[in-house]
């Protein structure tokens, strides 16, 4: 079974452990992007920006659940390839059991400090409340979406991608039905909202564990591997920081923007960054899906030392993932009227600020994939170093004094130009690694 990872087409693997890898790890988006179309159509311009206040709490648990999860599933990946289950095993259950008991302290320190934690972002007056109704009842399900997500990357570091996706139907399904119900039917309102992730992440947990425990083929979550080893927990962390580090300076770059649109232009434009948040996700949730499909590709191979296959899988990876932001671009740029109706069809004044703010908050979408990619190539490889260099240069020494030099200069529309120029330049740093692994993307 596992051997195809080693024999398989290139192509045909990228696209049988992609596609799972999209509708799993998309589970996590698509629930807050389900949130905001639901909200917006029930609940309006001040619902949708309060849900866009909570994204940075997103992608930190997003951050925490990579932490744990893709360094275990890398780990399990390389170990498979080695033919060591024993280790691979011994790794899947101190990566669980850290997804637990971190996911738990966050919850607890949320539901405590809600108020606190919504000042802190920018919330104030009515999106104050209209933030807390929904962060509130979130916080009891937040270690759920933290276990969700590093434990959907040990499955598919386990060769097990299909049932990763199968099993994220299972909680964004049920979000979905449950979204429309509690918060108009049930007269919810955001608070309906949040119920209904909650209880779609809860769904989508428990059937991870029941698949880990009973049904996984090669590599299963057993009780005697749950205690924790400072040598596996050090192990893991360490290739998984780099993932943690850019969904942790992303949540940074959040909680900027919000504060900086907060002064320069209201509410009104944290609602558009909310909603061109959400077109960045659908575009980066298909190139993150190829990165992730390729991971446990890459790992096994690298594993067995198959260096010039490796190469191969990177470089139609990096083309697959271009192709795709380049197709994102004529979409976002060219189709942004009908596009906006989804999100603001009645609201001819924010409709009108989000098409106008895409143009150059979208014009160069089309590096997206090099930089996803390529910065997971050589955490696949463990090449921690040089994953951590590149994760961390994008956001902190690139978007941060960006936006604060850009908004300065040319207000809001410097804001929505630092996203574009981080990811322009960033793409030349990515290339100028990449080439030293004699990897090219075009020839």
């Amino acid at each position: 079974m596992l051997e195809r990872l080693e024999k398989e087409k290139i192509s045909k693997l990228i696209i049988q452990y992609s596609l799972p890898a999209l509708v799993a790890m998309g589970v996590n988006i698509l629930y807050n992007l389900a949130d905001r179309f639901f909200i917006g159509y029930y609940i309006g311009r001040m619902g949708i920006a309060g849900v866009s206040l909570t994204m940075p709490i997103s992608t930190f648990n997003l951050a925490t659940g990579l932490l744990f999860g893709i360094g275990s599933g890398v780990l399990m990946s390389i170990n498979l390839g080695k033919g060591n289950s024993k280790r691979g095993e011994e790794i899947l259950g101190n990566g669980f059991m850290l997804l637990f008991l971190i996911g738990i302290l966050q919850s607890i320190l949320l539901f405590t400090f809600t108020d606190k934690v919504i000042s802190g972002l920018g919330g104030s007056g009515e999106l104050f409340n209209y933030t807390m109704n929904y962060l509130k009842p979130l916080s009891l399900g937040i270690f759920l979406q933290v276990m969700y997500v590093g434990t959907n990357e040990m499955i598919i570091g386990s060769g097990a991608p299909k049932k990763a996706m199968l099993i994220g139907l299972i909680g964004c399904l049920t979000n979905i039905i449950l979204d429309p119900i509690f918060i108009n039917v049930l007269n919810m309102g955001m608070k309906g909202a949040a119920l209904a992730t909650v209880i779609g992440n809860f769904m989508a947990v428990i059937s991870q564990f029941i698949y880990l425990t009973r049904y996984s083929q090669h590599l299963k979550l057993k009780l005697n591997n749950i205690a924790l080893k400072l040598d596996r927990v050090k192990e893991l962390t360490t290739i998984g920081t780099p993932a943690f580090l850019v969904q942790f300076f992303t949540a940074l770059v959040v909680v900027l923007t919000n504060i900086i649109l907060k002064n320069l232009g209201g509410d009104l434009y944290i609602a558009t960054f909310g909603i061109l948040s959400s077109l960045y996700l659908i575009v980066f949730l298909p190139i993150v899906a190829i990165y992730q499909g390729t991971q446990p590709i890459l790992g096994y191979n690298y594993g067995r030392e198959n260096i010039s296959r490796v190469q191969k899988i990177c470089r139609k990876s990096l083309i697959y993932s271009t192709a795709i932001a380049a197709f994102g671009f004529l979409i976002t740029i060219f189709g942004s009227d009908s596009i906006m109706n989804i999100f603001a069809k009645t609201d001819y004044q924010l409709k009108s600020t989000a098409i106008n703010s895409s143009k150059i908050y979208f014009s160069m979408i089309f590096f997206l994939g090099i930089n996803v990619i390529g910065a997971g190539y050589f955490q696949a490889i463990g090449k921690f170093k040089t994953s951590l260099i590149l994760n961390v240069s994008k956001q902190l020494f690139l978007t941060i004094p960006l936006i604060f030099i850009l908004s300065w200069k040319f207000g809001i529309k410097g804001l929505w130009l630092a996203t574009a120029v981080t990811e322009c330049l960033m793409a030349v740093i990515t290339l100028i690694y990449l080439r030293r692994e004699n990897i090219k993307i075009f020839i």
